[in-house]
């Protein structure tokens, strides 16, 4: 359960309590691993909550947002570390087994950044460059290989 929580991007408030946003998508999903606790002879109750005040909103709003922007940032620096493997020309199967793998991380981070950090953008733009010059570099090693 705590496993699929967190793919989820739940914030976890303490023991037995996790945060997620109001969302259509969310609901479905919870509603579909109560199911299965369910299924499996377990018991599962979802609730709903609301913060107190303003600030206290805020605060997990930012919370979610630090929690994606810390895999945004690490994301951006994979996407560095292959744009420099790939310009000093490293192995075609590594680079485009890397690329794919930190396409399918953001991928996946895209779907857990309910409140749109910055960093998505950055983020976004910094694994395009990497694709474009992992591509750039694999399709000259192609063309190389034919001449």
């Amino acid at each position: 359960m705590w496993r699929k929580l967190k793919a989820l991007g739940a914030l976890y408030l303490q023991d037995g309590a996790a945060a997620l946003p109001d969302d259509a998508v969310i609901r479905e999903q919870l509603e579909w691993l109560q199911l299965r606790v369910r299924e499996a002879g377990g018991e599962a109750t979802l609730w709903e909550a609301l913060p107190n005040t303003v600030a206290e909103n805020r605060a997990l709003v930012e919370e979610f947002r630090s929690l994606r922007e810390a895999v945004y940032k690490e994301l951006i620096n994979a996407a560095g570390k292959l744009r420099r493997k790939a310009a000093i020309g490293a192995g075609e199967t590594v680079l485009l087994e890397e690329l794919a793998r930190i396409e399918r991380a953001f991928r996946t981070e895209r779907r857990r950044d309910y409140f749109k950090s910055p960093l998505r953008k950055v983020a976004d733009a910094a694994i395009r460059e990497a694709r474009r010059v992992v591509k750039e570099g694999t399709g000259q090693a192609v063309r190389e290989d034919a001449g």
